[in-house]
């Protein structure tokens, strides 16, 4: 559950903290100097130093919350994205997922635009069989809207497919118009790339006869069929794909 914007940049608004703990606290205040930090001078700012000398802790508090600098950086990314979102109405449960999709989509190359230097560190270091604890929340985030489409029967790919589609193009986006000077920026590539993808993994709805559609809103409603075993299930959802692919 996403808290609450305050000015301050926390996730946690101000007349919420008297509930938190010592240590909760203390974790809050690192984060919003450290965001703070990484936003104003980059990556190298963010140091123990710096942290202790600004919170007037010892720097063990800061080893003994998130380990080590990685542990501290990866957890900036997810506190600051966990803000931005905080700012966020587009989705709500019910709401049509292909609008929430393309408001989802422009809420995260806003956030990507306004904060690079914590957009990097959620997706610009490469991590071999994993990601960062942001890019996994911004990918469960995708995932749920991705999964209302495809019991709407709007869907023509696989939801990890479609899931995986979704990222590549917004990162890359995100980091194509970063390398573009501020007056020359042409956000019509965003909304092209976005349609773009969007047309590939979705299409008309199942009741037009669409065979990919049509599997792939089954293949999301086994889930809470009780007449098949675990195992039919399985076997039945891989035919699923199969025919969706």
């Amino acid at each position: 559950m996403v808290c609450s914007h305050d000015p301050a940049g926390s996730a946690v608004p101000r007349h919420e903290r008297h509930a938190l703990t010592r240590s909760e606290e203390m974790r809050i205040r690192i984060l919003d100097t450290a965001h703070d930090l990484l936003n104003a001078e980059g990556r190298d700012a963010v140091t123990t130093r710096a942290l202790t000398s600004a919170l007037h802790i010892q720097a063990p508090t800061i080893y003994r919350i998130f380990g080590d600098k990685q542990g501290l950086l990866d957890q900036v990314a997810l506190h600051g994205f966990s803000a931005h979102l905080a700012t966020w109405t587009g989705w709500t449960p019910g709401a049509d997922p292909v609008d929430s999709l393309r408001q989802g989509w422009d809420m995260h190359i806003d956030w990507g635009l306004l904060h690079p230097q914590v957009y990097s560190i959620a997706y610009g270091q490469p991590r071999t069989g994993t990601s960062s604890p942001a890019a996994d929340a911004i990918d469960a985030i995708l995932r749920t809207q991705i999964e209302v489409a495809a019991k709407d029967g709007l869907l023509t790919v696989p939801v990890s497919d479609a899931v995986s589609m979704m990222r590549a193009t917004g990162v890359g986006v995100v980091f194509t118009l970063l390398a573009m000077p501020d007056d020359s920026r042409d956000m019509t590539l965003s909304t092209r790339a976005r349609e773009a993808t969007m047309a590939a993994i979705f299409t008309e709805p199942v009741d037009r006869g669409d065979r990919d559609g049509a599997a792939m809103q089954l293949r999301h409603q086994l889930e809470d069929t009780t007449a098949l075993t675990q195992n039919e299930r399985a076997l039945f959802g891989d035919w699923l794909d199969r025919l969706a692919k």
